[in-house]
């Protein structure tokens, strides 16, 4: 048996695979060339240059990886690179409509004439404000606009002498008040007074009032004259006034049409302002007038309406734009029109309208992260319809719900859109929505995912050493020597628990490079070696471990009952892992099993009490499936066992104590004590094979601090899977106490290695008759439950309630 676990026991060189100092041509990382771009992500690197040269409709990318990979830096450095080389976009700027001022217009012109029109267009007003006025105060003017009213006078005149001189022929006089004409009577060539007219006889007064019968169509007829006439002097002082106007703003507008003669939308904008200005000249005088009062009110100008409202400006964007969206929201994404409060109302306008960042960056690229979209009312939504739509349609969300009331809304013109939009995420978060939102897979065709390991080798040790040479020359670190390169690299393969790669989490060794830095700044180095390292490394354990020392000590104290030497019948050492943030420990847990006579097979003492996950349950099941496969070929398992993770109150999850509770029922069965110098992990499958599990590292690390404690003996040791050997990165003392023959690490391949470390007698093999040789575990085991279906047969198949062994 001692050649048997001799075998089965892990050497040294088995349980961590240092990188030696040897393997760096340098002294220290300063001497090596900065590192471009990102290790080991060109299968990443590959589908996001792809993307982002696919122009056609929907080759959005998704890029999937975890934290801490690189995967922003690399997008946001790749989407610069092709950014740099493509045009620069329009500017794009809002005008008000003059036909429909709710529907503002948008228009679209090369990277710096928007802001040039913008100026021009406000020098416009500007002059016109001092033009216009002079204009019309000109002694031109005054003579054309005092003729045509003298005209106009000297014709009424003559339509009232007129009327006045048939009146007098009928004894009566016109009077005019206001726009009204009315007769009165005349006696002895003066007007009757009110008492006059009324001593006068029936007779007299009703020959007056024929009179004036008679008078009132002439009346009627002058008044239509007189109002035709002042219609049209009101027109020809408007004609004037027309012709003045164009005189005074033709030359300026001439000048704007010849400037911005290749932009046809520019062109049709300033017909429609010279109409409005001619149309709306009062305006300007007004302007002029009141000069004298103070500025008018922003608010309030009449004017207002000839600016230009720019919402982007790529008058200095050299390339394609990149932006990366940090808060998504509805109006950061879409965009938004400011309101201002008058008198108890908001209002808007179309010089408030403020663009987001899909039209920022139109023609360029846009950088989201996914749950950002997710977590953000109406996000997601209104991304996916600007994709679909090709256009943004800028509304107020409020509006469209009918929340918000008692405003002036607006219905902008929408811009035209063509950007490739780079969301990140998980590739969690990915087949999520790939299966069930099917507008995700149309508008998003490319998947770039970033892994998070990488083969360690030659090529990309020196790339790692370059990495930190970037690092330092960036925040002004102090350089790694040789030494702590290699304890660097070593800890990188420990992060990933596997010899042969190491972590692309960049986030984490970066850290580490910083917090190693700060060691050597503290011992008064200029470079950091492996001591720095190793402190650095201790000290964040050391930061994080609180509560792995708090379980040790209720080991210690007894609290939690686990035996490190010693022989128990059903009882067994398992291994569990802690994951408190981004700290991960072992510690052992004690797990019993009980058998007795019965027909409810294996009870899991966990699922009963609802703290066990799915997959330990499936686990447990297993057992059962090895139970009959091993024991029931001839005969039916009459077997109730029960199984328990003793002193555990929080939900138990995962197979990887699978073996050790068979462990644990095998024992039972056989009647055969378990060693409890030693731990067990690893799962199972029905034919008795060892399955590899995670977390391997933390849980020999975990016995091994619980036995330490206790005191080593030189029995103590841990029984891993086989296939877990590549995963093993232990720490030094571990790896001492192994070399020193005071600690050991088993690694089998399947159950019935383990039962004979674990009880020094062998598992025993099946012979022909269908038996195992009685002085062996499955031959002890087979004849306790042929005795247990015995008594279930004498007593007529109910053997639930039998006393267990």
């Amino acid at each position: 048996m001692d050649n048997f676990k001799s075998r089965l026991r892990l050497e040294v060189s088995e349980l961590c695979a240092a990188s030696e100092p040897s393997a760096f041509s340098f002294e220290t990382t300063e001497e090596l060339q900065p590192l471009e771009g990102i290790i080991g992500q060109d299968r990443a690197v590959r589908a996001v240059r792809f993307g982002l040269g696919m122009r056609s409709f929907g080759y959005n990318l998704y890029v999937a990886g975890s934290p801490g990979t690189g995967k922003k830096t690399l997008i946001r450095s790749l989407v610069e690179e092709i950014a740099a080389a493509e045009e620069t976009p329009n500017d794009v700027f809002y005008v008000h409509n003059f036909d429909r001022p709710e529907r503002p217009k948008v228009i679209s012109v090369p990277a710096g004439v928007a802001c040039d029109f913008r100026e021009d267009m406000a020098r416009l007003v500007e002059t016109l404000k001092e033009e216009v006025p002079k204009a019309f105060k000109s002694e031109d003017y005054e003579a054309r606009k005092n003729q045509i009213v003298s005209s106009f006078q000297e014709r009424r005149g003559e339509l009232l002498e007129n009327l006045q001189r048939e009146a007098r022929e009928r004894k009566l006089t016109v009077k005019l008040t206001g726009a009204q004409i009315f007769t009165l009577p005349v006696g002895e060539g003066r007007e009757l007074t009110p008492e006059e007219y009324e001593s006068l006889s029936e007779s007299e007064r009703a020959e007056i009032q024929r009179r004036q019968k008679e008078l009132s169509e002439t009346i009627q007829q002058v008044y239509r004259e007189i109002r035709g006439l002042q219609q049209e002097t009101q027109d020809r002082l408007k004609e004037l006034d027309r012709r003045v106007a164009l005189i005074a703003t033709g030359s300026y507008l001439d000048d704007l049409r010849t400037d911005y003669g290749d932009y046809p939308r520019i062109g049709a904008y300033l017909e429609e302002v010279q109409r409005d200005i001619i149309d709306n000249i009062a305006d300007f005088i007004v302007s002029e007038e009141g000069g004298g009062e103070g500025p008018r009110p922003e608010a309030v100008d009449p004017l207002k309406r000839l600016r230009v409202n720019v919402i982007v400006d790529n008058s200095k964007q050299k390339g394609a734009p990149v932006i990366e969206e940090i808060h998504p929201t509805y109006r950061n994404l879409i965009g938004y029109a400011e309101r201002e409060a008058r008198m108890g109302t908001l209002y808007t306008d179309f010089t408030m309208i403020r663009a987001g960042s899909m039209i920022a960056a139109n023609r360029g690229y846009l950088i989201l992260d996914l749950m950002d979209l997710l977590t953000t009312p109406l996000a997601w939504d209104s991304l996916k319809r600007v994709l679909q739509n090709r256009q943004v349609d800028i509304q107020d969300p409020a509006e469209q719900y009918g929340l918000v009331v008692g405003t002036l809304g607006l219905r902008p013109e929408p811009v035209e859109i063509d950007l490739k939009v780079v969301v990140l995420g998980t590739s969690e978060l990915y087949g999520i929505l790939y299966r069930l939102d099917e507008d995700f897979q149309k508008l998003f065709k490319i998947k770039a995912e970033f892994d998070t390991v990488m083969k360690k080798n030659d090529g990309h040790l020196e790339e790692y050493a370059r990495f930190v040479r970037t690092l330092g020359e960036k925040e002004g670190l102090f350089p790694f020597d040789r030494h702590g390169m290699a304890v660097l690299l070593q800890h990188s393969s420990r992060m990933v628990s596997d010899k042969n790669r190491l972590s692309l989490r960049f986030s984490d060794v970066a850290d580490l490079v910083r917090e190693s830095n700060y060691w050597a700044g503290k011992a008064g180095k200029e470079s950091v070696g492996a001591e720095e390292v190793r402190r650095a490394i201790d000290e964040k354990v050391y930061r994080s471990n609180l509560l792995e020392e708090r379980v040790q000590e209720m080991i210690d104290e007894g609290s939690i009952l686990i035996d490190t030497q010693g022989e128990v019948v059903g009882q067994i050492n398992g291994l569990s892992v802690y994951q408190i943030g981004d700290y991960a420990f072992g510690k052992p847990t004690r797990i019993t099993a009980q058998v007795s006579v019965g027909n409810k097979g294996i009870i899991n003492i966990e699922r009963e009490a609802r703290l066990s996950g799915s997959i330990h349950d499936k686990g447990v099941l297993i057992l059962g499936g090895y139970l009959h496969g091993k024991y029931g070929q001839t005969r039916p398992l009459s077997l109730y066992a029960s199984i328990c993770f003793e002193q555990s109150y929080s939900g138990v999850e995962g197979d990887s104590a699978s073996s050790t509770e068979l462990y644990a029922i095998l024992s039972r069965l056989a009647g055969v004590p378990l060693r409890q110098s030693l731990a067990v992990t690893g799962s199972i499958n029905q034919r008795g094979l060892i399955q590899p599990i995670g977390g391997v590292n933390e849980k020999i690390e975990g016995f091994y601090e619980t036995c330490r404690a206790a005191g080593l003996t030189g029995d103590q040791g841990v029984i891993i899977p086989r296939q877990n050997v590549r995963n093993l990165m232990l720490r030094t003392d571990v790896v001492d106490a192994v070399g020193d023959g005071r600690f050991h690490v088993y690694a089998v391949e399947t159950v019935d290695q383990g039962i004979e470390i674990l009880t020094g007698l062998p598992a025993g093999e099946r012979e022909a008759d269908g038996k195992y040789p009685e002085a062996t575990i499955h031959g002890m085991a087979q004849r306790r439950l042929e005795e247990m279906a015995e008594i279930v047969r004498r007593h007529g198949g109910d053997g639930d309630e039998s006393t267990s062994k």
